[in-house]
């Protein structure tokens, strides 16, 4: 008798312990996906404020969005932007993210420049969308995309692949967008998405959305969304929010909401997988990754809309980028008197001698960027970088030192964390 007590005692136990574990577990998607959908629903209304912060930056006026602020052509019917009128352009849209959301977001990572450089080039969605999926591939491969999303995502990209075969004009583009994006949301309005999931098709989605309506202006029978209450609010005074561009509606829909949201997918994708990389993909750095991709977004959408006026035999380069300074903090430099290795880490934590996987040579090349061949054609990607012989370590961004700091002498437990292997980080140079 008495063990059959024990065993209902323990029957009923384990029961109320699965049911407070499952309790427990709900409760924590529960104030995640409320977390997912707050951190996105204003994300496409913060692209369109960094759009006209940027237009409203470099002066717009009658004639073109972006008009040239130097040399220009009166006789040319299309504008004479010199280099440096497309860095105002980049950094412009730089300074909307750093002054709106930190300096630590501001600026697009080096080691995806070229990808997203070659989205802006793109002359159609089928280069897009490949380069959307080249990241896409990645993340699933290595368990950072969830499969059904991954399919989401695809449904997202496939409105644009139909839409570009149907020759339309942007009148008619307008609606036509609007219609399925409204249609793929409500599909998937309740869906209980897991921890971790989410961030890549409802960043997408959204900014999709706003971009949408945004640069069909007057086909999608209402007005773009724009002046977010929030982090944004404090551009109001700064923006004339009544001079919203609008694409021509009789000319053919060109492909530059498709940029937008491609250029989230990459910004975004960047910060996810090097969360992953160095170990620390949680939910806690959920708004961060989504700034990320936020900032790609805005900032290819605005060259992508220079590049439709430029006309598509332009194409922009990665240099507008590498000499468009990401902050105007004081110039660092490595030691000059120091010419061994330094070793690459992802983050500060990480610089101590556990971790020499990535050894490197530095090179001072203009404008105070460092590169790792002495043929001064590869830059230093974004990271931070220590000596063995120093207890130092300097943050690298965009090839320029951004800061200093003391490399960590004690972690909790006495644990050091050790850098996750990533590949080709230093491709060969010439």
């Amino acid at each position: 008798m008495k063990k059959l007590t024990f065993l209902i005692i323990l029957c009923i136990a384990i029961s109320s312990c699965k049911k407070d574990s499952n309790s427990q577990q709900n409760v924590d998607l529960q104030e995640y996906n409320s977390k997912l959908k707050g951190n996105t629903k204003n994300l496409g209304i913060s692209h369109n404020d960094g759009i006209s912060y940027s237009i409203n930056s470099n002066q717009l006026s009658t004639g073109f969005l972006f008009p040239p602020k130097t040399n220009p052509d009166p006789l040319s019917s299309a504008p004479n932007y010199t280099s440096q009128d497309l860095k105002d352009i980049i950094i412009s849209t730089y300074d909307f993210i750093g002054s709106t959301y930190g300096e630590e977001y501001r600026g697009i990572p080096s080691q995806i420049l070229p990808t997203v450089v070659d989205v802006i080039n793109a002359p159609n969605t089928v280069l897009v969308n490949a380069k959307i999926d080249s990241i896409e591939n990645i993340l699933t491969q290595n368990s950072i995309l969830t499969a059904r999303e991954a399919l989401m995502i695809q449904e997202l990209q496939n409105i644009f692949t139909v839409g570009s075969q149907l020759n339309m004009t942007s009148l008619q583009a307008g609606p036509y967008f609007a219609n399925k994006l409204e249609t793929l949301r409500t599909k998937y309005e309740n869906i209980v998405w897991n921890i971790n999931e989410g961030e890549a098709f409802l960043g997408m989605l959204s900014i999709a959305e706003s971009s949408n309506e945004y640069w069909h202006l007057g086909t999608t029978l209402q007005l773009p969304p724009t002046q977010q209450t929030g982090n944004s609010a404090k551009f109001n005074k700064k923006m004339n929010v009544t001079v919203i561009p609008a694409l021509d509606p009789f000319e053919p829909e060109g492909s530059i909401v498709h940029v937008d949201l491609a250029g989230y997918a990459l910004g975004w994708g960047w910060a996810v997988y090097n969360d992953w990389a160095a170990g620390n993909l949680h939910e806690s750095g959920q708004n961060g990754r989504i700034t990320r991709g936020l900032q790609t977004a805005i900032t290819a959408s605005a060259l992508r809309l220079a590049k439709r006026e430029l006309g598509d035999g332009v194409s922009l380069s990665n240099d507008l980028f590498i000499d468009s300074p990401k902050t105007s903090t004081p110039v660092l430099h490595f030691p000059a008197n120091y010419f061994g290795r330094y070793y690459y880490v992802s983050s500060e934590d990480l610089a101590h001698d556990g971790n020499l996987m990535y050894p490197t040579f530095v090179y001072l090349g203009t404008s105070n960027k460092y590169y790792y061949n002495s043929g001064l054609t590869c830059l230093l990607p974004d990271g931070i970088y220590f000596s063995k012989t120093s207890t130092a370590y300097y943050k690298v961004e965009n090839g320029v030192v951004t800061k200093e700091g003391i490399k960590p002498t004690s972690f909790p437990g006495g644990l050091k964390p050790f850098q996750h292997v990533i590949d080709n980080l230093f491709p060969p140079c010439n």
